[in-house]
């Protein structure tokens, strides 16, 4: 639950309000060389951006945001922290600067807040949860304090409707502390923010269709809302694995099956240029997929055989598609009336405890199996 929480905070690093800025342009060279995985270009350039354009309220988080995206891309977890956490600290004193310099813009508090957001991720991936739950706050209670006044900032939609959707989804301690925080825990409200920011953000789209497709996909179970917004990023960001990767899980859950393989032979293309750890992660993301295209063929043994090349070789930092991929591995074993694994996979589904729809899913069926219902 805390994932999508805590994204928020760098879905923000693309977030302005109706204001335009000097650098807005280069920035936005800088963001779209970023979410195409152009990664050098991006950093050289938002390095750039930021020497011109000191003043730019977005550029420092987004530069940092970028750096800590290309670690990941590169190097081991634990060094992703550093790079993120070190970078941080960087533009901690910048953003004080600024929000005294222009008291009246809630711009340079929106950043700042978000900043101190994006801090908690390092915890996240720790699974720190105190710290993660500590850092948040503190950063959304900005972002909060600028939404009570700057209600024109479509982009504020976003971080806030994310933290009201996982809050009306959550258990009673983590609603409770939401509400202290003076949110309204509300899975519709929370999804229609999120929309907003999706249909009318100035750059936070970008990150709000991808926030509604992990939602649609994995908690809400509809990929037909997921579709649209899926193939818009596919479409602006022909080079993003992962956007592609989300258009092509909608299209096969949609029964698109044609269209499908068409993603995937451009997938397989983009994967041979990304870098050794790219491979590594998204490489089981790659066989999940083509599991749940043989599945959806009523290709079974296929379907598990793929899913036990992802379950070997999962090498991501978070769950949602390893639990997926447990899922989907127990329904095969029902379909092939081999309850015993099924039950087997459905329980390794359950212990990893990420609140998705699969593991309610693996709840459900490991009462009554799949095949039965």
């Amino acid at each position: 639950m805390f994932r999508l929480i805590i994204s928020a905070a760098l879905h923000l690093t693309v977030a302005k309000s109706q204001s335009f800025y000097l650098g807005d342009s280069l920035v936005k060279e800088g963001v779209n060389a970023f979410y195409n995985y152009d990664f050098d270009n991006a950093i050289e350039i938002l390095t750039q951006a930021q020497n011109l354009y000191p003043d730019h309220p977005g550029v420092h988080l987004i530069w940092a945001a970028s750096r800590w995206v290309r670690s990941q891309a590169y190097d081991p977890i634990e060094e992703t922290y550093q790079v993120l956490e070190r970078d941080l600290l960087t533009i901690k004193p910048i953003y004080e600067k600024l929000v005294h310099k222009f008291p009246n813009d809630p711009n340079y508090r929106l950043y700042q807040g978000s900043s101190i957001g994006l801090s908690a991720r390092v915890s996240l991936g720790k699974k720190e949860w105190i710290n993660t739950l500590v850092r948040s706050s503190k950063g959304f209670s900005i972002i909060k304090g600028i939404s009570e006044n700057s209600d024109q900032i479509v982009d504020l939609q976003l971080p806030i409707g994310i933290v009201e959707y996982y809050a009306g989804t959550s258990n009673l301690f983590l609603r409770w502390t939401i509400d202290l925080l003076g949110f309204e825990p509300s899975v519709d409200s929370g999804l229609e923010k999120i929309l907003n920011a999706a249909n009318h953000g100035k750059w936070s789209w970008i990150e709000a269709k991808a926030i509604l497709c992990n939602l649609y996909l994995w908690v809400e179970d509809d990929p037909v809302l997921s579709l649209p917004h899926a193939r818009d990023l596919a479409y602006n960001f022909q080079n993003n694995y992962w956007f592609n990767l989300l258009y092509l899980e909608s299209l096969i859950r949609t029964n698109m099956i044609k269209e499908s393989y068409l993603v995937i032979e451009k997938m397989e293309n983009i994967l041979l240029n990304l870098s050794s750890r790219q491979k590594e992660w998204y490489q089981p993301y790659h066989h999940y997929e083509i599991a749940l295209l043989h599945f959806n063929k009523k290709e079974y043994k296929e379907s598990i055989e793929n899913l036990q090349i992802t379950i070997k070789n999962y090498a991501g930092e978070l769950d949602v598609i390893l639990g997926n991929a447990y899922l989907l591995q127990g329904m095969a074993y029902d379909k092939l009336s081999k309850r015993k694994k099924a039950r087997k996979s459905y329980l390794k589904c359950i212990e990893l405890k990420n609140l998705s729809i699969a593991m309610k899913k693996a709840e459900k069926y490991l009462e009554r199996s799949y095949s039965e219902i």
